[in-house]
């Protein structure tokens, strides 16, 4: 099939927003270059489960799309159609299977030296696309509280280094009540600006019940997804053990584990939170290490959640993470009944807050942004505002509220 020939009928297979969206813009997708079609509808298919942010931004492109004249749609789209494509990919089930035919033509761009030129291209639509819809400001100016090293004693490790030249450091805080404080304070602004996925706590361990119970509040922890990773080690398992020899092709062993439900998972929960569910699969699936290191799951959890949901609090806590191990053992043990690395577990959050303070960065109202990184049950804090002097140190006794005040 070529894009020209898609119908209505076509994506009779999509969830029902994603098929009802296939067709109010089936004009658009009919006229665009394969190699980017297929992109489109990877986000396509899977709106059903997307965050309101991510589903006005698919939105907004293909409104967009659908409003450019002739002339204007074929210069924009004449790159990706330069770009030389073989029968069999155009031969594939790309409609219903976007995902794994972008992973065929990943590897195809790759043999044919095609790689730069693909990313020369997609990179100058997305300028495009950034002039033509730029994002709008939060209502309100975006929060991100880490908190790193619990479980941790006091260490020579020099913390919040990569984060001091761009913020202020505390060296006497006072953490009795800290927590309290932290927790009082997202749940106030998930009050105040009451926004669907607009608020979200990630933990390393067990949540924090204060906030963990509060349901204005996405909740999700290492702790409670570990019986999740080990159900996809288990399936994998079983998989890869039904090809010859015991082995089976790289690309089938992506394209299954793309392939995998929050149902084949054993998550559990409802429609109204599904797009929570599949998340949780995605970072159980594709992020490398997060079915392992509770550190790393906080980090790339994080990392993902300012990406896709941009909320306007985030609430990142990181707990220890299981001693190494040969490769072997890690896939096979429970990573909570193993001994815990806290020195390690530190350094890990250490650097996990700062690209957490990067990628937060990258998003609308960057400027406006406050960012706070504490060392738990500790007296150092790590405060970004634009109230506050830039690699500064304030060495006098002060309070988690008054901190937080200074923020804002």
């Amino acid at each position: 099939m070529t894009p020209g020939n898609l119908q209505a009928e076509s994506f009779a297979a999509y969830p029902p927003q994603a098929r009802a969206l296939a067709i109010e813009h089936l004009n658009a997708l009919k006229r665009m270059p394969l190699i980017l079609l297929a992109a489109l509808l990877r986000q396509v298919i899977q709106y059903d489960w997307s965050f309101p942010a991510e589903r006005e931004q698919l939105v907004r492109q293909l409104n967009l799309l659908n409003q450019l004249d002739a002339a204007s749609f074929d210069s924009l789209m004449s790159p990706f159609a330069a770009i030389p494509l073989t029968s069999e990919l155009s031969k594939f089930d790309w409609v219903n299977h976007p995902q794994p035919f972008s992973e065929k033509l990943t590897a195809y761009l790759w043999e044919q030296h095609l790689s730069d030129n693909y990313h020369s291209v997609a990179q100058a639509y997305q300028q495009y696309l950034e002039k033509a819809l730029p994002q709008s400001q939060p209502v309100t100016p975006r929060w991100t509280i880490v908190v790193i090293g619990r479980g941790s004693q006091q260490t020579q490790y020099s913390l919040f280094r990569h984060l001091m030249p761009h913020g202020m450091l505390f060296t006497k805080l006072d953490p009795s009540g800290a927590l309290e404080t932290l927790s009082a304070a997202v749940t106030s602004r998930a009050q105040q600006h009451p926004l669907e996925y607009g608020h979200w706590y990630i933990d390393g361990g067990e949540p924090y019940s204060v906030a963990a119970e509060d349901p204005r509040l996405t909740t999700m922890s290492y702790a409670r997804l570990v019986p999740a990773a080990k159900r996809e080690f288990a399936l994998l398992k079983e998989f890869t053990s039904h090809g010859a020899n015991g082995s089976v092709g790289v690309e089938a062993v992506g394209s299954y584990i793309v392939g995998l439900s929050p149902e084949d998972l054993t998550l559990k929960g409802t429609a109204a939170d599904a797009p929570l569910r599949h998340f949780e699969v995605n970072l159980i699936t594709q992020g490398a290490g997060c079915q392992i290191f509770s550190t790393t799951f906080v980090q790339w959890a994080a990392r993902e959640c300012l990406h896709r949901a941009q909320p306007l609090t985030l609430f990142a806590r990181f707990s220890t993470r299981q001693g190494n191990a040969p490769m072997e053992q890690l896939l096979a043990r429970d990573p909570l009944q193993q001994p815990q690395d806290a020195e390690g577990s530190l350094i890990d959050a250490d650097m996990g807050a700062y690209y957490t303070w990067i990628n937060q960065s990258r998003l609308p109202g960057a400027d406006d942004s406050r960012f706070l990184v504490w060392f738990e049950d500790h007296n150092l804090a790590c405060a970004i505002a634009p109230a506050l002097s830039k690699g500064k140190t304030y060495t006098g006794a002060i309070t988690m509220r008054q901190v937080l005040e200074h923020m804002a």
